[in-house]
């Protein structure tokens, strides 16, 4: 399983210098290898939130008895609702306005974790970077913190 997040900057944003807080604004789409293509899993503004919220999901996954979570998406209708059940993982996307709820996606746990984790950390070192004043930054040492937790929890440390 792989895991990819392309980030959007904003137009007006293009021809401004690099800065991390205004970064974590921009559009994500994060897409999952199915079948050996890549397709879209879900598209959010404010990437660091939706980046954030569903690491802490995953490790409170872990560390409180597998409790599903949910992940809403800004500018949008979308929720994310991500089950654990016997080491499967399954998410489900409701969309609030037509009230569809869809599944998305069936797979081992480990193994969506597995993929989150390289891709979270490949974009937390790009980001470091482009800005090397990315520590002073709150929501990116956050990120750092849960890679390094999410990290440990896969490689069975934790």
């Amino acid at each position: 399983m792989r895991m990819k997040f392309e980030i959007e900057p904003y137009e007006d944003m293009l021809d401004e210098p690099f800065e991390v807080s205004s970064y974590f604004l921009d559009r994500i789409n994060m897409y999952i290898e199915k079948n050996n293509r890549m397709e879209e899993f879900c598209t959010s503004t404010f990437h660091s939130s939706i980046l954030l919220d569903l690491a802490e999901g995953l490790i409170n996954m872990y560390e409180q008895n597998q409790q599903p979570f949910v992940i809403e998406m800004y500018e949008s209708t979308l929720e994310y609702t991500f089950t654990y059940f016997q080491k499967l993982v399954t998410v489900t996307r409701y969309e609030g306005y037509n009230g569809e709820t869809v599944e998305m996606m069936k797979c081992r746990f480990d193994d969506f974790v597995e993929a989150f984790v390289k891709e979270y950390e490949r974009y937390h070192k790009a980001i470091l970077k482009q800005d090397r004043h990315a520590f002073e930054n709150e929501h990116y040492c956050m990120m750092r913190d849960q890679i390094n937790i999410l990290k440990n929890h896969v490689n069975g440390v934790i």
